[in-house]
């Protein structure tokens, strides 16, 4: 039992300076993740893929989520062009399988002649108060960005 004893006393203070491995942000770009937009939400994922491997990196190089704050809208209007409309074929399911009426009224299309194809994020008012391009969005991105970035 002494030798139990002796054993902790001598084992303990080396265990206590080992310092868990932190990843830098260079590093995280490296390994193919931005530090500044992962949400740790994301990481929970990749098992879906069967890239648990990853998972660690990830969840060092992510943001928590009550850390990514962001101002919520009223409203958001999809800007498109009609006759641009087919060169952004997500965007163009997104508006043609009308998507947009599952946000009850906070999300409308709006055909702008020439313009391609963005979200202007509107206040009360309808003072357009940020305005993203989405030319290269899918329609799931689409529709997470419209459950986060509204009220």
């Amino acid at each position: 039992m002494w030798v139990l004893l002796l054993l902790a006393a001598v084992i303990s203070p080396g265990f206590s300076q080992i310092e868990e491995y932190k990843i830098d942000v260079d590093e995280c770009k490296t390994a193919g993740f931005n530090p500044e937009t992962l949400k740790c939400g994301l990481c929970e994922r990749l098992s879906d893929y069967h890239l648990e491997t990853l998972m660690s990196d990830c969840q060092q190089c992510c943001m928590k989520e009550e850390e990514f704050k962001h101002n919520k809208y009223p409203i958001a209007i999809l800007e498109v062009c009609e006759c641009n409309l087919a060169r952004f074929p997500q965007v163009q399911a997104f508006v043609h399988k009308d998507m947009a009426s599952q946000f009850g009224g906070k999300v409308r299309v709006k055909h702008v002649r020439g313009v391609r194809p963005q979200v202007a994020l509107k206040d009360a008012d309808f003072k357009t108060m940020e305005t993203l391009s989405v030319e290269k969005w899918d329609t799931d991105t689409l529709i997470d960005f419209f459950n986060q970035w509204l009220e």
